[in-house]
């Protein structure tokens, strides 16, 4: 989806979900007050927020689409990534004043005062806030907008929310149980969880997430697709902002291919990732392959074997040997779960030394950034 068609549908879709809220806020409040009911007063509270919730996306989304300048040479769209973390300490406020509210109504409670104009009227919420709530999270997958998505959510909690309230309504008229305060307790639990997954899940994406796996592989894919290129390896891709992915790459090619063949293979990948996968490859490295010795293919295959038979290890790339300088070089990917990750690496250095005394051999260690 184009960046400016994305941006209309947030913003579109936010200007709904303001209207909404703040619809259901007024009616809320109003029968809240005449009902005497903390429940229905504090549902109203969490549909102002989510109201207030909107109109951030609207802002974070606008500023995240601002263009690329000296200052930021990478755009601006992390900045819905602090308008999601904004929105997520909004709901976390507002679960903590709702909770505070309800704890002093468990101490000094309000006898409520319902009629079957009220209980129609939570009724109506709760079916509005389903049909609000997964319109919007709908919405906010298809442009992957996280914004949008934990506006959704939490709309789709709030018709949970304001269900059970209804459901204490109907307590109450039908056996005189009155369960207001400790009901708006349970919900100001659920906003105050709901506001810190929203937090965490908003801090992880700000610190730097793991690429997903889809992605990496269909850029390795589409990599591998470009004639002579024998493998894609050391894939980074760093994001700035949804959808906006720059990244980096090793490709193992024949040594004995000159500048001008590896320039224009070069080129072609990064068009061909740009234009099928969405991802602007910044810098494209080269490992050569040995392509005319037999002796030295041999030599790879044992080394691969006796690498890969270690556990832990993910991946063994970059194989070059020369044996003129006497000199045998090659990076390991070693998982992250591995107890001791550089006393692997230096087990396994230690024991290629030991298959090829005459060599010297060089292993580097690199990072499991992508699948």
């Amino acid at each position: 989806m184009a960046p400016d068609m994305r941006e209309k549908r947030i913003i579109h879709t936010s200007v709904i979900g303001i209207l909404t809220n703040i619809v259901l806020a007024i009616f809320k409040t109003v029968v809240g007050l005449l009902s005497h009911s903390i429940a229905i007063v504090l549902d109203a509270v969490n549909n102002l927020s989510d109201a207030l919730s909107s109109v951030i996306t609207v802002i974070g989304t606008k500023l995240a689409g601002k263009p690329a300048d000296k200052k930021h040479p990478y755009g601006h769209g992390r900045v819905e990534y602090i308008s999601s973390a904004i929105i997520s300490i909004i709901v976390s406020y507002a679960g903590i004043t709702a909770f505070v509210k309800s704890v002093r109504s468990i101490i000094t409670p309000d006898v409520p005062e319902y009629s079957t104009v009220t209980l129609v009227i939570v009724a109506i919420a709760v079916l509005v806030k389903i049909v609000l709530g997964s319109y919007v999270k709908r919405v906010g997958r298809e442009v992957n907008s996280d914004s949008l998505q934990n506006s959704g959510q939490d709309a789709l909690q709030d018709a949970l929310i304001s269900a059970a309230t209804l459901v204490a309504a109907i307590l109450f008229l039908a056996f005189g149980l009155s369960l207001e305060a400790w009901l708006g307790l349970v919900i100001s639990l659920v906003i105050i969880k709901s506001g810190i997954d929203m937090i965490r899940v908003s801090a992880s994406k700000l610190i730097g997430e793991r690429v997903g796996s889809e992605l990496s592989k269909a850029v390795k894919k589409t990599i591998c697709e470009t004639e002579g290129v024998i493998g894609a390896y050391d894939l980074i891709l760093n994001s700035y902002g949804p959808d906006r992915w720059l990244g980096s790459v090793h490709i193992e090619v024949p040594d004995i291919w000159t500048a001008d063949k590896i320039d224009t293979v070069s080129r072609e990948i990064a068009y061909r990732v740009a234009e099928k996968n969405h991802v602007i490859m910044a810098a494209i490295g080269i490992y050569s392959q040995n392509s005319t010795d037999d002796a030295v293919k041999e030599i790879r295959t044992k080394i691969t074997e006796t690498v890969m038979a270690e556990k832990y290890i993910l991946q063994m790339h970059g194989f070059y040997c020369d044996p003129v300088k006497k000199i045998i070089r090659f990076d390991l990917v070693i998982d992250f779960l591995a107890p001791d990750r550089q006393a692997l690496w230096r087990a396994i250095c230690e024991k290629i030394q030991k298959l090829y005394p005459e060599y010297r051999v060089e292993i580097q260690p690199d990072e499991d950034f992508s699948d």
